[in-house]
């Protein structure tokens, strides 16, 4: 019998390795020059609603539309200085009771709601700064402070390991990935169920006496803000967006729930911050980001551009920056250009 040491086929093994890393490498090249021949500039505008339903079954969000499901719930649950704190839960299928926190700011009649997403690790409570340490920069509290009604969604992102910093541990664990797996092998995803989950949330939550249901708008920040890139691009009903801390090329940092079958060649973050087009966006990347180079996010950012141009109206789509890190800026800017989106009581 022939027998050989355990290295013999390693240069073989090496050259399999080599050859992989290659044809991802000039299939990521390849896809930049599909996306930009599936989607002309020129002829966008005329488009567009053609590309949000390819964009919408790339994703499977439309794999929900024939569940049926309870009625939405909403309980008060308590008050602070600012609001009060009612818990929502809305149904995405018989099984799946999707929540979120509501916070209505005291005297408010009527006002725009602003759906406000926390990112990986984080909780509705945590966003909110109802418990812990954490780095949205007070995102929902400055949204309360300036008038607007406030829904906060829990994800599947819950801290439940013990980690290097201050956020909450929560012990009910989880598997993002494995059922993502699952998922993704009945044609939709993890993030097409959220999203679904936040648009339940949208006609929800519009029916109410208090929101304004023409004035929508949603931030976040890292998973927080490529929810809001990518629910944007599916909802129309969302007036203005505000994305923090993860817009870039996505070749870069292609984890396994922010890719679908086939986004390479047709849909990756510029192309979903297109179709946000021609509703105002304001996309913010750090220089002093540490988990999303901002250089990278740069040349994507250039690429939007064209497509706001295409509906006339480049001044709709903002991209900043700024010298900051994995948070939502200090500044206003990005919360009054969103709010700038929407009817004022005399223009309706």
């Amino acid at each position: 019998m022939y027998k050989s040491i355990i290295d013999d086929g390693d240069r073989y093994r090496k050259k399999y390795v080599e050859g992989l890393t290659s044809f991802v490498k000039r299939k990521n090249h390849e896809g930049y020059q599909n996306r930009e021949a599936f989607m002309p500039p020129e002829t966008f505008a005329d488009n567009i609603e053609l590309y949000r339903k390819q964009y919408i079954e790339m994703l499977g969000i439309n794999q929900f539309e024939s569940e049926t499901h309870p009625e939405p719930e909403m309980s008060l649950i308590g008050e602070d200085a600012d609001c009060q704190i009612y818990r929502v839960v809305v149904y995405i299928s018989e099984e799946i009771p999707f929540n979120g926190l509501l916070m209505i700011p005291h005297g408010v009649a009527k006002a725009p709601l602003v759906i406000a997403q926390h990112g990986g690790g984080g909780t509705p409570e945590l966003c909110s700064d109802m418990n812990g340490k954490n780095n949205y920069n007070r995102m929902v509290r400055r949204l309360l402070e300036k008038g607007m009604i406030v829904f906060a969604p829990q994800l599947l992102l819950w801290n439940y390991e013990e980690i290097v910093d201050t956020r909450p541990l929560h012990h009910i664990i989880y598997d993002r990935r494995g059922i993502d797996n699952e998922l993704k092998r009945f044609g939709t995803s993890i993030t097409a169920l959220e999203i679904k989950g936040i648009m339940e949330s949208i006609t929800f939550l519009s029916g109410l006496d208090c929101v304004e249901e023409e004035n929508i708008g949603m931030v976040g920040i890292s998973y927080g803000g490529y929810f809001t890139l990518h629910t944007m691009a599916a909802d129309v009903r969302i007036k203005a967006g505000y994305s923090n801390a993860c817009f870039n090329d996505r070749n870069q940092y292609s984890w396994s729930d922010w890719c679908y079958k086939n986004s390479g060649n047709l849909f990756q973050d510029a192309e979903v911050a297109a179709l946000c087009a021609p509703r105002k966006l304001y996309v913010a990347v750090g220089i002093e980001d540490v988990v999303f180079d901002y250089k990278t996010a740069i040349p994507e950012g250039k690429r939007v551009e064209k497509y706001y141009s295409a509906f006339s109206c480049a001044d709709h789509f903002r991209f900043d920056v700024w010298q900051g890190g994995h948070t939502v800026i200090s500044s206003d800017e990005g919360f009054e250009f969103m709010f700038s989106a929407f009817k004022k009581e005399k223009e309706r």
